[in-house]
């Protein structure tokens, strides 16, 4: 389980055409992981929630898609049976790269209130393809308890659709902190 902050800036068309803060309060981002230590390797799910904007929705983006973490040096735990049978569990602080791929739901609204029209209020929903790159570290903290520390940064790589004033598109930098354990 991952908890972070994000700071992302949007654009769309002409309705918000310089780069706008989402200002989200937290950004939730579980992934389930499939450990592949012949290729030192994490491969799995991930969900992606951009949760508490004040100003656009409590909700702005959403989505689940595919996550791979690279471990250059080795994952940060695993376990090795000896010539003997014997079980070991091997842990280490170590570095990994991330790739995220996720289809994700963008939701913006500047309404105050929903019982009336509001001329000036703004609203749209895109399907979009967000991508996140990053670097981490895992650091083990117990038998089967790891933290983890990632700075990734986040961007759509693609829009399936445009709003009446233009393209979506958002960017930004993102810092999470997360606790994940190994069920062998």
């Amino acid at each position: 389980m991952a908890l972070g902050h994000s700071s992302i800036n949007f654009t769309a068309g002409t309705l918000f055409a310089t780069p706008t803060p989402l200002g989200s309060t937290i950004t939730l981002n579980p992934t389930f992981l499939w450990d592949m230590p012949s290729v030192r390797s994490r491969l799995g799910l991930n969900f992606l929630a951009d949760m508490g904007s004040k100003g656009y929705g409590s909700f702005p983006i959403a989505g689940i898609g595919f996550s791979a973490l690279f471990y250059p040096l080795g994952l940060s735990s695993q376990r090795e049976v000896n010539e003997d049978g014997t079980v070991l569990l091997k842990h280490r602080t170590s570095p990994y790269l991330q790739l995220q791929i996720t289809p994700v739901k963008c939701s913006i609204s500047n309404a105050t209130t929903f019982d009336i029209v509001n001329a000036r209020a703004s609203y749209f929903s895109a399907s979009m393809m967000e991508t996140s790159i990053g670097v981490g570290l895992d650091y083990p903290m117990a038998e089967d308890l790891i933290a983890f520390l990632g700075l990734h940064y986040r961007f759509v790589a693609f829009t399936s659709q445009e709003t009446t004033t233009g393209a979506i598109k958002y960017s930004g930098i993102e810092l999470l902190l997360g606790a994940m354990t190994n069920f062998f």
